[in-house]
């Protein structure tokens, strides 16, 4: 069937009807098509499909998604955790001061020395096992992506700084 022989108003209602069941592409190839043929190029000639097709919106990019777990480390503080006392570090301090204070004078300075080197002892040997078992941990700050703030207490920080980027899973953190 020819369009020059169908009337413009039912033309343009079959275009319509043939556009609305097309994909972008299709509706683009048939536009151009049927503009060609109204304009008066029945010179027979086959009707180019992109040369005149009109401007078709192309689809848009998915917008990136978010990263939830990732953000920029903020800030880093150490923070010492005193450590535990037994008593096995004092009782070792007051049998080597007692032991020391004992080689000291003679009769009452004797015991004296003896008593002072088991409290000097004891107080000496329980600060050093105190001290032997203290720990540095370091509270590294986070800023998200999503803008939220996570404070993240870890053992280590070697290769981490303040302005690196990470990745968050739990308590861990990982350089992105």
């Amino acid at each position: 069937m020819n369009m020059h022989s169908i009337p413009a108003g039912i033309a343009s209602l079959i275009l319509i009807t043939t556009l609305s069941a097309c994909s972008q592409d299709e509706t683009a190839t048939a536009t151009a098509t049927a503009t060609e043929t109204e304009s008066g190029s029945a010179s027979g000639s086959t009707p180019s499909t992109a040369a005149s097709s009109p401007a078709v919106e192309q689809p848009r990019e998915p917008e990136e998604l978010m990263c939830v777990s990732c953000g920029v480390i903020s800030s880093i503080t150490p923070i010492v955790i005193a450590g535990d006392s037994s008593g096995a570090g004092a009782a070792a301090g007051a049998i080597i001061g007692g032991l020391a204070g004992n080689q000291v004078g003679g009769g009452s300075g004797n015991t004296i020395a003896t008593v002072a080197g088991v409290i000097g002892g004891a107080v000496v040997g329980n600060t050093v096992e105190r001290n032997r078992n203290t720990q540095t941990v370091y509270e590294v700050v986070v800023e998200m992506d999503s803008g939220r703030r996570e404070t993240i207490t870890v053992p280590d920080i070697t290769g981490i700084s303040p302005g690196s980027a990470v990745t968050v899973q739990g308590t861990n953190i990982y350089l992105r």
